[in-house]
């Protein structure tokens, strides 16, 4: 209790934002979420692994902070420096590195313990998985198969990309299209008034 408290207590904690941040449940881990900046540039789903942090209060099961790492270099509201012996060790101990791209767990032919396998060596995206080399192909299981299908469904995401495109083009035509007609439309009335006046 604050009351129970030592004046020297009192005035160090009120100078320590930190404080009774030892007693908090501190995670630090990566998170698969879209990249809407690349998906709507590409026309299609495209992922990316971003920080996330999560903050258990003990004995409070429905007191949980689950949200992106905040980085804005002040001590009060910079995750990582409010927790850098966890960020750090999450950093240490950070088993993969970021891979843009689409997931394997998101690729709906590939079962899980096949996607599962594919980290172990890892291969973390569909986009990997077309690319692999000839020499790696072989120490996966049905590798070429595999590989045919990834490099099958990157092609067709990237037609689909190229449809999406065409759309969007298409689409900007029609526009500029509708509104010359309408100018013109809207001249052709001006037209008519100056000619009654005239008259």
């Amino acid at each position: 209790m604050l009351g129970e408290m030592s004046i020297e207590d009192q005035a160090m904690n009120a100078t320590n934002p930190q404080h009774g941040d030892d007693r908090l449940g501190i995670q630090f881990y990566m998170r698969t979420v879209e990249d809407t900046a690349r998906s709507l540039a590409e026309g299609r789903k495209c992922f990316k692994e971003r920080e996330f942090i999560r903050i258990l209060v003990p004995g409070d099961r429905n007191n949980v902070v689950d949200r992106p790492v905040m980085k804005t270099g002040m001590l009060t509201s910079d995750d990582t420096i409010r927790f850098s012996r966890q960020y750090e060790r999450f950093k240490a101990n950070q088993e993969q590195k970021t891979h843009d791209g689409t997931p394997l767990t998101l690729w709906p032919q590939l079962p899980g313990p096949m996607a599962e396998e594919l980290k172990f060596m890892n291969i973390f995206t569909v986009e990997q998985l077309a690319d692999l080399a000839d020499s790696y192909v072989a120490k996966v299981p049905m590798g070429h198969q595999w590989k045919q299908k990834a490099v099958a469904f990157v092609a067709t995401m990237k037609d689909q990309e190229q449809v999406n495109r065409m759309m969007c083009e298409l689409e900007e035509r029609d526009n500029r299209i509708a509104t010359l007609e309408s100018a013109i439309a809207e001249q052709a009335e001006q037209i008519q008034e100056l000619i009654k006046k005239v008259k």
